[in-house]
């Protein structure tokens, strides 16, 4: 039987589910990676790490017709496993109900990674970036998911700072096994500066991320515990329910230390004006 998402239609859900979990955020350079670990050690020694940060996300759920009628269980719900997920990173993540916006326009809810109907839907809708986190929903092109800014782009580009994530991602969607919300949960992590776990697989810099061991590529669906799941070093075992891997929503459920840490590093680096906007 036809699986259909949004009108891109599958064989079946089988098909979708190996179709991946099509995550769009852009693949930084070993030389990215580098120059934000540079600058994140050159001003570590004159910052504090926070205990608590509230931030405030600004939904903008796009539509077309009736097609990406979020409903307000279902932003609810987003918002509790972001809280859940990040606790240990100190953040507390909140939203308003009088600011979440609503806007019918097909090119824009079938908008792709990086174009221009993407750049026109965020000039229009976008929250000060460096206040808020803007959360977009559509239909989104070419099957993704979602994708993310990270925080060192913020300053070069602001607006089109935020995370997009699939519509039928969300709690209660019909994007299964990826309608848990987990889609937003991965996304967030990229947009507070988490790299997939399997970033560069074996012969790159990685995540830099120590507690996340390096792995040859991303893991799908529910892969079975105990075993090394295409680990780079002997011993090890790749992180299969770590966040920023490509499991299924309901495999999803950990953060390491090592990247509550990171989180918070990056946003003292580059995400300063949530600070300011809790003063």
């Amino acid at each position: 039987m036809a699986f259909t998402i949004n009108n891109m239609e599958f064989a079946n859900q089988e098909e979708f589910v190996k179709y991946g979990r099509g995550c769009a955020t852009k693949n930084p350079t070993p030389i990215d990676i580098l120059r934000v670990d540079r600058e994140i050690f050159a001003n570590k020694l004159r910052r504090v790490l926070f205990v608590k940060l509230d931030i405030e996300v600004r939904f903008h759920h796009i539509t077309y017709g009736a097609s990406g009628l979020i409903k307000k269980q279902q932003r609810e719900k987003q918002i509790t496993l972001l809280n859940d997920a990040f606790i240990g990173t100190g953040l507390v993540f909140s939203y308003k109900e009088e600011h979440v916006q609503y806007i019918d326009n097909k090119n824009w809810y079938y908008m792709g990674h990086g174009s221009a109907s993407e750049r026109e839907a965020k000039s229009s809708l976008g929250a000060d970036a460096r206040k808020y986190l803007n959360f977009y929903t559509g239909g989104l092109g070419k099957g993704l998911l979602g994708w993310a800014t990270f925080p060192f782009d913020l300053a070069g580009d602001p607006m089109l700072d935020g995370v997009v994530v699939l519509d039928e991602s969300l709690p209660e969607g019909k994007a299964a096994p990826y309608n848990l919300g987990m889609t937003g949960v991965h996304e967030v992590g990229h947009w507070l500066g988490l790299f997939h776990t399997f970033q560069g697989g074996c012969n790159s810099v990685g995540d830099h991320v120590h507690d996340t061991p390096a792995h040859s590529d991303a893991n799908y669906e529910k892969p079975e515990v105990g075993l090394p799941h295409n680990a780079c070093i002997i011993g090890e075992y790749a992180p299969i329910h770590n966040y920023m891997n490509y499991v299924d929503d309901d495999w999803m459920k950990e953060i390491t230390v090592g990247q509550e840490h990171r989180v918070k590093e990056h946003i003292l680096m580059y995400r300063t004006g949530l600070i300011t906007a809790n003063i």
